[in-house]
């Protein structure tokens, strides 16, 4: 498939997401369309691996997260901004990798399984961070706040994970023969996760349609407020990841867990329910710089250590 082709597949996606949100009762088999993902990502030959490369992007990034949000919190007090613009912010800064980051690292050329390393080292910081940070800033932070956030974290990614990586694995290990007809079907990974796109856009836009009371003005600001995010986390990783990583940093930065956030700002901020704004634009943005990074990127240059 040319580049041309798949950049264009993403834009697609969310255009058909924001004008059919009827087919939000779709979301439900995303856990299998990203468990798909991971199957046929993992069912390759792993290649060599450089451990100490792990930690140190997720400690990065979570240092990154929490000047932002430290930047942002200074900005909200200031300019008297809305404490939604605060709460979004704190979510997005300080969110995992995307469920998909370690298939589409393998699209852009990556290394998938370094992804899948700081994907999971992501989301086990989120655990301790995104609680601590996110209770405080609410006024709502107790102690069974606090578990009950990570324990949400926790469950989203454990199924997506555990499932698909055990059974890719342990094919490749038992049966490589076996395994190796499955390569095959690693080309069509861009097509699940178009799908999944789809359907992630078409649950947002039915979200935003029965919200109640919209304010107009929160609207567009969250969306630029997630648009200054989304860009300055790609472009930063990209930078901070050369010459050997940029792919798995950027990925690591910019591609966010919005399903994840997005529950969690509608479970843990009820009483400001505008503060999923800012992840359900996020959704919007990241896919379409994801769509230029296919179009742009060529993976024949680029080393997967």
């Amino acid at each position: 498939m040319t580049a041309n082709i798949r950049s264009i597949l993403m834009p697609l996606a969310i255009v058909f997401g924001i004008f059919l949100p009827q087919f939000h009762a779709g979301s439900n088999i995303l856990p299998f369309l990203i468990g798909m993902m991971m199957f046929l990502t993992f069912i390759s030959k792993i290649p060599p691996q450089e451990h100490h490369f792990t930690f140190r992007i997720e400690i990065r990034a979570l240092v990154l997260g929490l000047f932002l949000t430290l930047l942002l919190f200074v900005l909200t007090v200031f300019f008297n901004l809305p404490k939604e613009f605060l709460l979004a912010g704190i979510l997005l800064a300080l969110s995992p990798p995307a469920n998909a980051a370690p298939a589409m690292s393998k699209i852009l050329g990556g290394n998938p399984v370094l992804m899948l390393k700081i994907f999971i080292i992501g989301h086990v910081i989120a655990c301790f961070s995104i609680p601590l940070v996110f209770g405080y800033f609410t006024n709502t932070y107790t102690l069974e706040l606090y578990f009950e956030m990570a324990k949400a974290i926790f469950n989203k990614m454990q199924p997506i994970v555990t499932i698909p990586l055990a059974l890719a694995f342990g094919m490749r290990i038992f049966n490589p023969s076996f395994a190796d007809k499955f390569l095959r079907f690693q080309k069509y990974t861009i097509f699940i996760w178009t799908f999944a796109v789809f359907l992630i856009i078409s649950n947002a836009s039915y979200k935003i349609q029965n919200m109640e009371n919209m304010d107009w003005n929160m609207f567009f600001g969250m969306g630029v407020l997630s648009l200054i995010f989304c860009v300055l986390l790609f472009v930063v990783g990209w930078f901070i990841g050369k010459p050997k990583h940029p792919i798995e940093f950027s990925q690591s930065l910019g591609q966010k867990n919005t399903v994840l956030i997005i529950i969690l700002a509608q479970t843990f901020a009820k009483e400001m329910p505008l503060v999923v704004l800012g992840p359900i634009w996020y959704v919007v943005w990241q896919n379409l710089v994801l769509s230029f990074m296919t179009a742009k990127v060529k993976p024949s240059k680029l080393k997967s250590e």
